[in-house]
């Protein structure tokens, strides 16, 4: 059975990391929040609704006309 040595794990990578919410700026430490990179649940639902609502979205950087590939299931 395969046993680990944890000695030498690098003590940086469990410290808290220093964050900024995305939705409202706020400082933060990454162990103060349970959804990083927001600091709260509110400010998570918030940039939800700015996706759902097409405030926010990721460019299409396809040819003018071109239409963006469907994704379909084999089975249809």
């Amino acid at each position: 059975m395969d046993q680990h040595d944890f000695s030498n794990t690098d003590p940086s990578l469990s410290r808290p990391t220093p964050m900024t919410c995305p939705t409202c700026q706020r400082k933060f430490l990454s162990d103060e929040s349970p959804t990083p990179p927001f600091c709260s649940t509110r400010c998570q639902m918030i940039d939800l609704g700015r996706w759902f609502n097409e405030d926010i979205s990721v460019p299409y950087e396809g040819s003018p006309g071109e239409s963006p590939v469907e994704y379909r299931d084999e089975d249809d």
